[in-house]
C-alpha cells in the first residue's frame, strides 16, 4: 500500500482521485504555540491544550492526533509520499511527519509544489499534480535523520543546531535555509516581539482603519514563507488589539 501524507484537508481535497494510495492528512500548526516536551504523550497534551484554548479545537485526539499517529503504524515496505510546501509552517509539520515514521521504512519521497508555486499547492491542477508525484525528491536513511534532527531543534529552539543541519542539505534541500531564516525572524528578543507581530503592528499603524481581511491580505503578500493561515495570523492580531 502507497501512502501519502499531505499536509492539511485543502490539500486533501484538492488531491487528484487519480492518484493511487492512502491517504493521511497531517491536521497541526506546528509552528504556533508550545513543543518543548520531554515525551510524546506531553507534546500531545501541550498540543491539544494549547489548541482547544486557542482555536476552540473540539475532539483533537479524535481529529488530529489519531489521524497523524497512522503515520506509525505504516508497514516497512510501503511506499511513503509526503506532501509539503516550502513555507516554514509546513517544514516544522514536515520534520514531526518524518520523525514519527517508523526506522525501517525504505520508499520515502518529498512531494513539494514547484518553482511556480512554492507556497501553495491550491495553484496547480490535476496534471501539475501528477507531475510532481513522478518527480519526488527521494528521503534517504541519512535525509530521515536530518529531518529529525531539525524537529528536535525546532522542539528545544536550537537554531544554532538547526542551521548546521540546513547547511548539509542545502544541495538537496535549498528550500531549509529560507524557512530557518523566517523561523529566527519569529523568536523575540529584548528589541522586537518577532517579525510577524512586529510586522502586524507596522500595517495597523499605516492602515488603521483596515479591518481584518486586508491586514491579512498585506501581511501574507510582505511574508508568504511563514505560511500562516488566516487563524494564527487572527489570533495575532486580536492580541495586538487586547494589548492596545
Amino acid at each position: 500500500m502507497t501512502f501519502h501524507i499531505l499536509n492539511g484537508d485543502s490539500l486533501a481535497e484538492q488531491f487528484p482521485k487519480e492518484i493511487p494510495g492512502e491517504k493521511i492528512i497531517f491536521r497541526e500548526c506546528l509552528i504556533d504555540g508550545p513543543v518543548a516536551a520531554k515525551t510524546e504523550n506531553e507534546f500531545w497534551k501541550l498540543r491539544k491544550d494549547f489548541l482547544e484554548k486557542n482555536y476552540d479545537a473540539e475532539d483533537y485526539d479524535a481529529y488530529s492526533k489519531s489521524e497523524i499517529l497512522k503515520i506509525t503504524q505504516i508497514q516497512r515496505k510501503s511506499p511513503v509520499y509526503l506532501w509539503f510546501e516550502e513555507d516554514l509552517f509546513c517544514q516544522v509539520n514536515l520534520w514531526k511527519a518524518i520523525s514519527l515514521l517508523p526506522d525501517e521504512i525504505e520508499l520515502v519521497y518529498l512531494v513539494i509544489p514547484g518553482k511556480q508555486s512554492p507556497y501553495s499547492f491550491a495553484h496547480l491542477n490535476s496534471e501539475q499534480f501528477r507531475v510532481q508525484w513522478k518527480n519526488p525528491i527521494k528521503i534517504d536513511f541519512e535525509d530521515q535523520k536530518q529531518f529529525k534532527t531539525l524537529w528536535k531543534s525546532f522542539q528545544s529552539a536550537d537554531t544554532e543546531t538547526a542551521s548546521l543541519q540546513a547547511q548539509l542539505g542545502k544541495e538537496k534541500f535549498p528550500f531549509l535555509n529560507p524557512a530557518l531564516d523566517a523561523w529566527k525572524r519569529m523568536i523575540p528578543s529584548k528589541d522586537s516581539e518577532g517579525l510577524p507581530i512586529e510586522t502586524l503592528k507596522e500595517i495597523q499603524a499605516a492602515h488603521p482603519d483596515w479591518g481584518f481581511g486586508k491586514t491579512f491580505q498585506e501581511f501574507q503578500k510582505r511574508h508568504p514563507i511563514f505560511g500562516f493561515g488566516d487563524l494564527q495570523v487572527h489570533r495575532f492580531w486580536e492580541s495586538l488589539k487586547k494589548g492596545a
